[in-house]
């Protein structure tokens, strides 16, 4: 099995065919929202139970547990641990998750020391129900050749004592996508793993879903934007 795996699958078929998932992708990737929309769905999807693990050390903001109240009113338990300053703080119940029958969705962001915590659990995270997904947004500037993307996922998948990974494309300039962007994104998605493996699976922004999925033959999952902020236009 090589680093990328599941490339036949859209992320459709995952979502039918796995129960833990564990979502890596740099700050400003996207991954925290695509995260809170794929817990929203296999609840409504499923009616069971979804633990969704806030294990981002990275970042003050756009962060899942921002969500708590109102996601669990979705049959989604966030969970998370307060940290103190900027040291590492590990979240309980994870085990138990994964073991369980609910889903589990775990949230390490981009940081080396939340893929060490992840890989406590790689005796569970790398069974066939459980899938890693890394989120790539072609508009980072850490994305600028595959290169670095490869030296990244390696990096943490390392840390996460896992060998392989799914790519779910996410190209996003936030609240200001244009359709057009967001096609341009995608093409250079392809541009960057040309030869590597092939991306069939990305998300879009709900409100220009409609005309975006008249040119491409990706399969497109909706998002809904859940994070946002009293000072976000």
């Amino acid at each position: 099995m090589g680093l990328f795996y599941e490339a036949d699958k859209t992320f459709e078929d995952l979502m039918k065919e796995k129960k833990n998932f564990v979502f890596i992708g740099e700050a400003g990737s996207g991954k925290s929202e695509i995260v809170l929309n794929i817990a929203n769905k296999l609840a409504q999807m499923t009616g069971k139970q979804v633990d969704l693990f806030d294990l981002d050390q990275t970042k003050p903001l756009y962060r899942s547990r921002d969500m708590k109240e109102d996601f669990a009113n979705r049959g989604v338990t966030i969970h998370y641990q307060d940290q103190y300053l900027d040291a590492p703080v590990m979240v309980g119940g994870v085990r138990v998750s994964l073991i369980g029958d609910n889903y589990t969705l775990l949230d390490i962001g981009g940081g080396h020391q939340a893929a060490k915590f992840a890989g406590a659990y790689s005796d569970l995270l790398s069974k066939d129900d459980a899938v890693p997904v890394y989120v790539v947004n072609p508009y980072r500037p850490w994305t600028k050749d595959v290169d670095s993307i490869d030296g990244t996922m390696r990096h943490i998948l390392g840390s996460m004592r896992l060998d392989h990974i799914y790519i779910l494309g996410n190209p996003t300039l936030g609240y200001a996508t244009t359709p057009e962007d967001f096609l341009k994104g995608l093409d250079r998605i392809d541009e960057l793993f040309d030869g590597f493996t092939t991306i069939n699976s990305a998300c879009v922004r709900r409100e220009i879903l409609d005309e975006v999925s008249q040119k491409t033959d990706k399969n497109l999952i909706p998002l809904d934007l859940f994070l946002t902020y009293s000072w976000v236009d």
